[in-house]
């Protein structure tokens, strides 16, 4: 099956391997209900490299069309993978997991986004602007990205010392204190 068959593909196309379609047209996806699977290799995300330690992993995602949701198109991305960040004790690589479902409803527009009732953020759904030609790859990088946890550290302790721990702290315990020296001088009188 080639990749410019997907919206003819009928409900379900699966795609696999290194380099997937990566753009669709996002509207016939929710209009048909389609469902699009694939997987992305971290090393193809750069935004998402920027907050990584390596850029070793796999982002596995589907995108399914949900129809419309109070009038507009709209579709589920659940996405999940193993990606390595610094740990926040030692500075050495972790593994963390990450995993997000969204529901996105889709406009033509910015400004079309922008004129949607303030109670309609509340609902549960992101609102994006979609097109005839949208990027996948993207859509499941900024998922990825909001996905990262704010700072990962080792579960089983860290194999080295923390990297802000050094000698100069050590020293700094030994000195006596100086408001010690003052209290001392203040009993004197």
């Amino acid at each position: 099956m080639r990749a410019e068959e997907i919206s003819a593909a009928g409900k379900t196309l699966r795609i696999k391997g290194r380099k997937m379609t990566q753009y669709v047209d996002i509207f016939e996806l929710c209009k048909r209900e389609e469902e699009l699977e694939g997987e992305v290799p971290v090393k193809d995300l750069p935004q998402l490299c920027t907050f990584l330690a390596t850029d070793r992993g796999v982002i596995k995602f589907a995108a399914s069309g949900e129809g419309e949701i109070r009038g507009l198109p709209a579709a589920t991305l659940s996405m999940e993978g193993d990606v390595d960040m610094f740990c926040a004790r030692c500075n050495k690589p972790v593994t963390v997991h990450i995993e997000s479902e969204a529901v996105f409803r889709f406009v033509k527009t910015e400004a079309e986004a922008n004129a949607l009732p303030i109670e309609d953020d509340e609902e549960g759904e992101d609102v994006a602007v979609g097109s005839r030609h949208f990027d996948l790859e993207d859509w499941v990088e900024e998922e990825a990205i909001l996905s990262l946890p704010r700072m990962a550290v080792h579960e089983d302790g860290c194999e080295e010392k923390p990297v802000w721990e050094d000698e100069s702290e050590a020293e700094e315990e030994k000195r006596p204190n100086p408001f010690a020296v003052l209290a001392g001088l203040k009993t004197h009188e």
